[in-house]
């Protein structure tokens, strides 16, 4: 019956990846309103198999755990996906009102600086003191800036650098930089960034930066990258000042 039931999920997984392979496969920014719609239908199934595993890892031979161990993380990276997915969808709800954007990027260096210290990176923010507000949601911002930085950090090597700066860009901007000095990113790379399900790293959903730029989008703000490879990445985000206070 056990060995039953973790064919039943080595089969869904199976599944899962075609599916995902599909929607890979698509040139597009734009996901279907269908596939969220599966996604959230996805999410019960994968709880409950989950909780059986971890049943199944208490109760089953000892000669079974590696097999189990291995389903529980792919459960895992499913979920993960799908929460990245849903979350995508929900950014689409915002909550606009003035955001410091210099006290934003201040705040990011002290919820990173635990793990930018223990990658022995040194992380750093210069933001000029007459920034005018941004107009916007400022958990969205925050989530796109977690995950901006997030990859910064990532891309780096111990003795490396992660700078965040804003200033005022005549005639109408706000100019926000991520910079890194990583591993940086090929030509062909960077025409991919954006686009869902896209990703470089080895364990990665490819949603963190279709998120960024959804987010951007919905604040009628820009997102451009420069990079070469071996020469770190700068993600440069640019707000209308006309959409601020």
């Amino acid at each position: 019956m056990k060995e039953l039931q973790m064919n039943m999920i080595e089969q869904f997984s199976e599944i899962y990846d075609e599916w995902l392979t599909y929607y890979t496969k698509q040139k597009t920014t734009e996901l279907p309103a269908s596939l969220f719609t599966i996604a959230h239908e996805m999410k019960n199934p994968l709880s409950l198999m989950k909780a059986t595993l971890q049943l199944m890892e208490q109760d089953c031979p000892l000669s079974f755990s590696p097999k189990i161990k291995l389903l529980l993380r792919e459960v895992d990276r499913m979920n993960q996906l799908l929460n990245d997915l849903l979350h995508l969808k929900k950014v689409e709800t915002c909550v606009f009102k003035p955001v410091d954007i210099g006290s934003l990027l201040e705040e990011m260096q002290l919820l990173f600086r635990g793990i930018a210290e223990k990658k022995k990176v040194r992380l750093s923010v210069y933001s000029h003191k007459k920034i005018p507000f941004v107009y916007g949601d400022e958990e969205r911002l925050k989530q796109m800036f977690i995950n901006l930085i997030k990859n910064a950090l990532e891309a780096n090597e111990e003795g490396g650098k992660v700078i965040l700066s804003a200033r005022f860009k005549k005639p109408n901007q706000i100019e926000i930089r991520i910079q890194d000095t990583g591993v940086g990113l090929c030509e062909a790379q960077q025409g991919e960034l954006f686009r869902p399900f896209y990703t470089t790293k080895k364990e990665g959903t490819g949603l963190g930066l279709a998120i960024v730029q959804k987010i951007l989008s919905l604040h009628h703000a820009t997102i451009t990258v420069k990079s070469r490879p071996q020469k770190g990445c700068t993600f440069i985000i640019h707000f209308p000042i006309h959409h601020n206070t």
